[in-house]
């Protein structure tokens, strides 16, 4: 397991899995975004390395590079410690540049097992490499005090990570506050986050604290912080410098010892070039952000959680039937997931105790595709070819090299199949076949 550390030029440090091919850059088809102005848009390529060829630039130890960095065409050349260069393996440990962007290849520090998750919470389950590093990640900055980012889709798991966060860290013992600011009605955002003093406004019959003061020595959680009123974000900006809190009609501020999570499933970096979040503040809240993959891109956890939802309700799922959940881009995440099942569930009857590939057909409706083009067909326009390849691949990809399950995946006969590796030139070992479906840079 590899991971690449990223230091962007406004300072923020972030730690992401690399697995496969890894597209850098700031346009839509990066897999690892840059949020440099100055990066090109596809302003690098990682593809796992041909062979290991040794290098002087080794890290400690003797090991060679796993990885071939190579530079698009059209974006700038990159450096490589004081080389510049457009081709190259790219030496472990051995700090390289793209734009104002600092990067590090290194060698995952996590252990295989997951960390031990504290009883009495939900658990962030999960069996993938994606997980485990977001899991392990998580553990070590809740040990700090800094406040924390959950970058994610919706649906993948922010607030059990934020409750992850809260146990695992010294503040166990105070309170956990969840505060909802997409469900926070503007006239009254901030008396719930600050309090109010009675007769602050018509109806404020009582002293009331805010959720700042709920979660004195704990943890406040701010989801979908994005929606919060920039005016709002000013006071908690000021907050978040000095620890006071000033109420809603109080004539003196008051203090308050808080820990401060925050989410949002649209990135927050995007809002504040926007400029409906303020950067400042974004930088405060943004000590260390952790990103959470989306549920498509974790095949491996799509089958575990399904067979445990599906055993929640007392039922199995076939085998069919996992792969075509395996094929589904998941736009909900594990939320939809839950719900496809309760639904097959629900609609299968007392007397199927296997839902079969049938019980699923409601995911593969024109409906669902329309509402979802990008997702299911990739944002780009393709020619028929180059979908069928695309397809190939990926139920290749799916089904680790399996052609028989990949067949199964594409609902055509093994002959069918293997006409279309012949046609698309996708052919030798299964290892081979594995490899270039790894390297597909398709979610």
């Amino acid at each position: 397991m590899w991971q690449i550390r990223i230091q962007d030029p406004s300072g923020e440090t972030r730690i992401l899995p690399v697995q496969g091919t890894v597209i850098l850059g700031r346009g839509e088809s990066a897999s690892i975004p840059l949020r440099d102005p100055t990066a090109a848009l596809e302003a690098a390529i990682l593809t796992p390395a041909p062979s290991l060829v040794p290098l002087s630039g080794m890290a400690k130890g003797g090991e060679t590079s796993p990885y071939w960095l190579k530079i698009p065409q059209n974006a700038p050349a990159c450096l490589l410690g004081d080389l510049s260069i457009r081709e190259s393996h790219l030496p472990i440990g051995l700090p390289f540049k793209l734009g104002e962007t600092k990067l590090v290849l290194e060698t995952s520090s996590r252990n295989d097992a997951l960390p031990a998750q504290p009883s009495g919470f939900s658990h962030w389950l999960t069996r993938s490499d994606e997980g485990r590093c977001v899991l392990w990640m998580t553990k070590k900055a809740a040990a700090t005090p800094l406040s924390i980012y959950l970058a994610g889709e919706t649906g993948t798991g922010k607030e059990v990570l934020a409750h992850l966060v809260h146990a695992w860290s010294e503040r166990a013992a105070g309170p956990f506050v969840p505060l909802h600011c997409g469900a926070l009605p503007l006239s009254l955002a901030e008396s719930e986050l600050f309090g109010h003093v009675k007769g602050a406004f018509t109806g404020a019959i009582h002293h009331r604290p805010g959720a700042l003061m709920q979660a004195h020595g704990g943890t406040l959680f701010l989801d979908e912080i994005g929606d919060l009123p920039l005016d709002i974000q000013v006071k908690l900006l000021r907050f978040l410098e000095n620890g006071e809190i000033r109420p809603v009609g109080a004539d003196r501020p008051s203090r308050a010892d808080v820990r401060l999570l925050c989410a949002t499933h649209h990135p927050l970096n995007k809002l504040v070039e926007e400029g409906k979040f303020r950067r400042d503040l974004y930088y405060r809240l943004a000590s260390v952000t952790i990103e959470i993959p989306p549920l498509r891109s974790r095949p491996e956890d799509i089958e575990m959680l399904a067979r445990r939802f599906a055993g929640e309700l007392q039922r199995s799922i076939s085998p069919r039937a996992l792969l075509r959940l395996q094929a589904h881009s998941w736009p909900g995440n594990v939320r939809e997931l839950r719900h496809a099942i309760e639904r097959a569930s629900g609609l299968a009857g007392p007397f199927t105790p296997t839902l079969g590939e049938e019980a699923f057909e409601f995911l593969l409706t024109p409906q669902n595709v329309s509402q979802n083009p990008s997702i299911e067909l990739g944002a780009a326009v393709l020619t028929l070819a180059e979908m069928e390849r695309v397809l190939l691949l990926k139920a290749l990809r799916l089904a680790k090299g399996n052609r028989a399950n990949a067949a199964k995946i594409l609902g055509v006969a093994r002959s069918t199949l293997f006409e279309m590796l012949k046609r698309h030139k996708v052919c030798g070992p299964k290892s081979r076949v594995s490899l270039e479906c790894e390297n597909l840079a398709v979610a």
